[in-house]
């Protein structure tokens, strides 16, 4: 489908024409808690999209070529640090030089309080793709262009993600929105105030993806009474994802070509990224658009029932040793580097003392999805070192030969490692197993007593593999050099 085709249709047409006449006049409160990302939180009721734009916090930094630091915070000064950023990285892919484009794409990662990327990145930068995979991309995600979204399939995507969405939004140069979980959770939002006043029929056409938080906040429109439950990033598929990029970034162009919405911020492509950033704003919390939550939603996607409408940090229990060894295995015997086969094979696998079912087998696999480790299509040798352990398989699971401090971002990824922080700080203040479970209880990490265990297991797991915990369950001093002052206040 092409983006007439997409605008034409009626309900996008009428939704467009709802958020032309109804986001100046919507309020909003605004109360984020206080982070890293907003030291000393926000407090603020605001009337309509473009005042919402002055309240944009984002602090963050990166080191631009020559090694300084660029620092931003209010929404004017990270447009000057994305601009730095987009003038990069462009230039280092039309010039074809893999190798600035990808210290580009890691400074965006690092602005964007993101790592999952990395070890991709670096792949294609090693076989000499980066720039032209970027170019590609960038021709299908075009927004005012012929391209067509049945062309961004699961060939020509070979990956999307927090990151991803931020480094071909800032090389593309009509607009792209940075499609991550607070503005699909904002589109989200506004659609379903739409839906609820629309007087047409038929199932609901745009169903918006987004992810979890890592704090408490909601950025599920099925949280509340009448909301439409958005599809978690977490099972979606990638092109899926880049497709929803594309669709919002025609929406969004769509309205603003009828407003003069954000008109001080220069040329129609500056404009889409000020609203792409109030809805960022927005989606921080849903909470601010004045519905009240309906309780025990399902918001976050987790195995057990009772810890679904969860904030915590229950992973879905896994032998993280044991199956890392698996794949090394499996990969040294031929086997293909995609889950499917190795589900297969791992399901019917001669070693373990019993056959396990294949819904097993796939949550075995759950440090090796792209909001966690990204183990899949790993090279043979990085195998084998992130087998290894230690800090070196640290280095290597993590594709940096420089360990910097671990950080967290806005969404809830890194469960395995934000599990390995959680367990050696709870050996390190309690005594006894019940005392650890009630702090991770009382902390709100987990919900059960059961699912604070399996917190536990897999946090001991992956941390004394990689060195981050020694044979007591205690922090080692690679954790306190890797973990430092991290905070899972968000």
């Amino acid at each position: 489908m092409q983006r007439e085709q997409f605008l034409a249709q009626p309900e996008v047409e009428s939704f467009i024409a709802w958020l032309a006449a109804n986001l100046p006049t919507l309020t909003f409160k605004l109360r984020f808690k206080s982070s890293k990302f907003v030291p000393g939180g926000l407090t603020a009721d605001v009337q309509g999209i473009e005042q919402v734009l002055g309240h944009y916090r984002w602090k963050a930094s990166w080191q631009d070529a020559h090694q300084c630091s660029v620092d931003s915070r209010t929404w004017a000064e990270t447009q000057r640090s994305l601009g730095q950023l987009r003038e990069w990285l462009t230039s280092a892919v039309n010039q074809g030089n893999d190798q600035q484009a990808l210290q580009a794409c890691l400074q965006i990662l690092r602005w964007g309080g993101v790592r999952g990327a990395i070890p991709f990145l670096h792949r294609l930068a090693a076989n000499g793709k980066l720039s032209s995979y970027l170019q590609k991309m960038a021709g299908l995600m075009s927004l005012d262009g012929k391209n067509d979204l049945d062309d961004l399939d699961a060939i020509s995507v070979e990956r999307f993600d927090a990151g991803l969405t931020k480094i071909h939004a800032l090389f593309d140069s009509s607009g792209s929105p940075i499609y991550d979980s607070r503005v699909g959770a904002a589109i989200g939002m506004l659609y379903s105030l739409f839906r609820q006043q629309w007087t047409g029929s038929g199932k609901p056409l745009l169903a918006f993806p987004s992810g979890a938080a890592r704090g408490s906040q909601i950025r599920n429109p099925g949280a509340f009474l009448n909301g439409l439950a958005a599809p978690q990033f977490s099972s979606i598929s990638y092109e899926t994802w880049a497709r929803w990029q594309v669709r919002l970034g025609w929406i969004i162009r769509a309205v603003l070509e009828r407003t003069g919405w954000f008109a001080e911020q220069g040329a129609l492509p500056a404009r889409c990224h000020a609203f792409e950033a109030s809805l960022f704003v927005l989606g921080y919390d849903l909470r601010c658009f004045g519905w009240t939550p309906k309780s025990a939603v399902p918001v976050v996607d987790l195995p057990e029932p009772e810890e679904r409408d969860s904030t915590g940090w229950v992973p879905t229990g896994n032998p993280f040793s044991q199956v890392i060894n698996d794949y090394l295995l499996f990969r040294r015997q031929g086997g293909k580097s995609d889950k499917a086969s190795f589900v297969d094979w791992l399901s019917i696998h001669p070693h373990h003392a019993r056959p396990i079912s294949r819904a097993t087998a796939q949550d075995y696999c759950f440090a090796f999805s792209m909001q966690e480790f990204d183990l899949f299509d790993r090279s043979l040798e990085a195998l084998e070192r992130i087998v290894a352990g230690g800090e070196d398989g640290l280095r290597a699971v993590l594709a940096s030969e420089v360990l910097e401090p671990f950080t967290l971002g806005d969404e809830r990824v890194s469960v395995c490692l934000v599990d390995v922080m959680i367990t050696g700080r709870a050996y390190q203040r309690e005594s006894t197993g019940d005392a650890r479970v009630e702090s991770i209880l009382s902390a709100g990490y987990a919900g059960t007593k059961n699912s604070a265990n399996t917190l536990m297991a897999l946090g001991r797991n992956v941390g004394k593999h990689f060195g981050l915990l020694d044979d007591k369950h205690l922090p080692t001093p690679l954790f306190e050099r890797f973990f430092g002052a991290c905070s899972l206040e968000a």
